[in-house]
This record gives structure tokens, sequence and C-alpha cells, in this order.
């Protein structure tokens, strides 16, 4: 028998609290912003981490995506069938005190083995966040408004990329230059080990932070589902979920793959880390929150004139437009013009965490949301997440052979993928416009 989903004492009827809705949203996006500096502080110093652990690009691409993308997309699920029965803050907070743990246990990682445990503990401490926050920020705002607080909320992603490669970049630079630290049993650190340390601590103080929020009432029918549950509503509408879990993930395949565009650069222009972190991050300060906040903001304009499908086709144009970017930019035969093309890569990565997000929120009970959303981000995982870092490093070791081929590795790469997002994404046209109909009777 269904019984009732624990809800902690601390709620909040969102529907009366419309400014504190948006203070929420805004909080949880400082969170994703310090998820993503953990996560993205890695990409600036592939050139250090295999000299002083001695590893290829593949080994590399194995540590940033293998080991955090499988294991924060194998822990979303069963942290999305918590998020649908008890507090969400609270699973949040633990998850953020985890990941910033074991960031600045990276810092002592010695071998290749202990980076690549740690990075896992990173993935699942991180896995906790997006389904708590989708199920969260769907209780807090209506149909209309739900996009907008899922563009403010994903901006985190772009902010934390951006200070991770301008900030980290710098501080890598600069740490480079200090006497080696010595630690008791650890022996003298390297610089990415020090810049670990930096970024994972702080992160501590946010879990506290996150404390303080006031769990929102959940709305609709909150009894609890069974696993058999999730799957029979997911087979009711085979495309529409292919679109959103294959389309969504073969979309972020091409969106991750930016975790060589440091070393892109690097590699191709001879530059140092900071002048790579400085551009890269700058294209992801601008250009990616301006992705962002026109995907939610058009979005929400299409639906008020009676677009409802306006997410997933939006999803559908951006596709084309990422892969457009990301097929050019490591051909251009300047740095200008490939530091120019990372903009509009940039801005059309970020349709997808607001647009599928969305629109799985919108179709979603209340007692699957958070499974749901889990199951994308296992989807994004698995496909983006893991592959998109190691299917150009495949090419590079394995086909090309040469470190300098990494430019061809992406460009073919994005050339593969594009066809197959595309593929997915167009035909659950249909079957979300009939879901969205059917959601507006049952709420």
């Amino acid at each position: 028998m269904a019984v009732p989903a624990p809800i902690h004492p601390r709620t909040l009827d969102a529907t009366r609290s419309g400014g504190y809705a948006w203070y929420v949203a805004a909080v949880l996006m400082l969170a994703y912003t310090f998820s993503f500096l953990d996560r993205q502080i890695l990409n600036l110093m592939i050139g250090p981490i295999k000299h002083d652990l001695h590893i290829s690009d593949h080994e590399f691409a194995l540590i940033t995506g293998g080991a955090f993308g499988i294991f924060y997309t194998v822990m979303a699920l069963p942290i999305g069938w918590l998020a649908d029965r008890y507090s969400r803050k609270w699973i949040i907070c633990a998850g953020i005190a985890a990941w910033s743990l074991m960031t600045a246990a990276c810092g002592l990682a010695q071998t290749f083995v202990q980076l690549f445990m740690t990075r896992v503990g990173v993935g699942v401490g991180e896995a906790t966040l997006s389904p708590s926050t989708y199920s969260m920020l769907a209780d807090y705002f209506d149909k209309e408004r739900l996009p907008r607080a899922m563009s403010i909320y994903t901006v985190g992603l772009f902010i934390g990329a951006g200070l991770a490669l301008i900030i980290g970049g710098e501080v890598v630079a600069a740490i480079e230059l200090w006497t080696p630290i010595v630690l008791p049993r650890v022996g003298a650190l390297h610089a990415w080990q020090v810049v670990f340390i930096l970024v994972g601590l702080p992160g501590l103080v946010l879990a506290l932070w996150l404390a303080t929020l006031k769990e929102p009432v959940r709305k609709g029918r909150t009894e609890t589902a069974a696993f058999a549950d999730l799957f029979r509503f997911i087979s009711r509408r085979r495309r529409m979920f292919a679109a959103f879990f294959l389309g969504g993930g073969m979309y972020s395949v091409l969106g991750y793959s930016d975790a060589w565009y440091p070393e892109l650069f690097i590699r191709t222009w001879g530059w140092d880390a900071a002048q790579a972190g400085r551009i890269n991050g700058i294209s992801s300060l601008v250009a990616g929150p301006l992705g962002l906040l026109f995907a939610g903001w058009y979005s929400s304009h299409l639906m008020a004139r009676g677009r409802s499908d306006a997410c997933l086709r939006l999803t559908a144009y951006g596709a084309i437009g990422v892969a457009t970017s990301a097929i050019a930019m490591p051909l251009m035969p300047t740095p200008v013009l490939m530091s120019a093309l990372l903009f509009p890569f940039k801005f059309f990565v970020g349709f997808p965490p607001v647009l599928i997000t969305s629109a799985i929120q919108m179709v979603a009970p209340n007692r699957l949301r958070g499974q749901l959303g889990a199951l994308f981000l296992l989807a994004v995982g698995i496909i983006g997440v893991t592959c998109g870092p190691i299917l150009p490093s495949l090419f590079t070791d394995y086909v090309f052979r040469s470190d300098a081929a990494l430019k061809y590795s992406l460009a073919l790469s994005a050339t593969i993928v594009l066809p197959l997002s595309v593929g997915f994404l167009w035909p659950g046209l249909a079957e979300y416009r009939v879901s969205l109909a059917e959601a507006a009777k049952w709420r």
C-alpha cells in the first residue's frame, strides 16, 4: 500500500512565497557552481597530471570521464528514489560535504589508481544535487516559470566552469612558482594537488548554508512509487523518453568534449594554462549563461503563445548549432577564429540542462520526478560525461596516434554525434505533445 512521502518539518508552501522561491533557485545555482568548479578544474591540468602520474590521453579521459561520469550516473537513480521520498535539502547537503572532501582528497593522490578513486568519490557526491534540485524547483514554480528557474540554476554550470578555467589557470601558473609543500606521510605536493585542496574545502561552508533552506510542499499526488511504476510510465511514451535520454545524452557528448578544449589551445598554439584557461573561461562565463537564459526565456515565451513542445523542439535546433560549432572550431587556422567559435558552442551547450530537465518535470507525476530526473542524469553521465572526453582520446591515441592530432579527433567526434542526437530528438516531439496534454488533466 502506498504511504505518504516523509517531509521534513521545515516545509514551505511555495505558491505563497514567490520571492523565497527565487532565492532558493539562486542558492542552488551557487551549489551547482561549486560542483562544476570542482569538476572542471581538472581539465586545466592535463599536462602536469599526465607528466607526474605517467599516464596517456586515454587514461586521463578515464579519470575525467569514466571515474567521475560512471559513478555520477550510477548513483543518480537511487538518489532520485530517495529524493521522491525524503527531504531533498538534506540529501543535497550531505552530497556537497562529500564531494568537497573528495575533491580535497584528490590533492593527496600519488598514483593513477588513487586519483581515479577520489574522482569516483566526487562523482558520487555530486550525484545528489541535480535530481533533488529538479524535484524541489518543480514544487517551487509553476509550468510557465519553471524553465526560467531551471535556467537560473543551470547558470551555475557555466559560472563554475568559467571560474575554474580563468582562476584555475592563474592559480596553476602561480603555484608552479612556489616551493613545493611537503606534508607528513604524503610527501611533496605538486601544483595541481594544491589546487584540488584549495577548491575543495570551501564547499563545506556551502553545505552549512544549504541546511538553512526550507523544503517545499510537494505538489499533486505524493504517494511513493515502485521502480515498476517508473518503467511502466516510460514504456507508454518510448519515443519521447528516447528523445529525452538518448537524444539528450548524445547532445551532451558534444558538450563534455570541451574537457579537451584548454589542452587543444595548448597543443595547437603553444599557449600556457593561464592563456588557455582565460579564453575558455570567458566564453563559458559570457556565452553559456546567455544560452541558458535564452533557452529558458524563449521556451516560456513560445509556450505562452501555444507552442507546447517548445522545450524539446528548441533542443533539437540547439543540437544542430552546437555540433556545427564543435566541428568547425578545432579546425580553424588561427587562434582568434578558434576562440571566436567557442562562443556559439557554449551558447548552444546551455540548452539541454534547461529545456530537457524542464520538459521531464512538466510530464512527470510528483512521485516520479526525482527518479526521472535521475534517469536523465544517468543517460547524460553514461553517454555524455563518460564518452565526451573518451571518444576524442580514442581517436587521438589509436587512430591518429599523435597528440598533435587532437583537433582532428574533436572534429571527427562531433561529426559522428550530430546525426545521432537529432535522430533521437526529433521523433519524440509528437509523443511529448500528447504527454503534456495528459499531464495538464491530472494536474
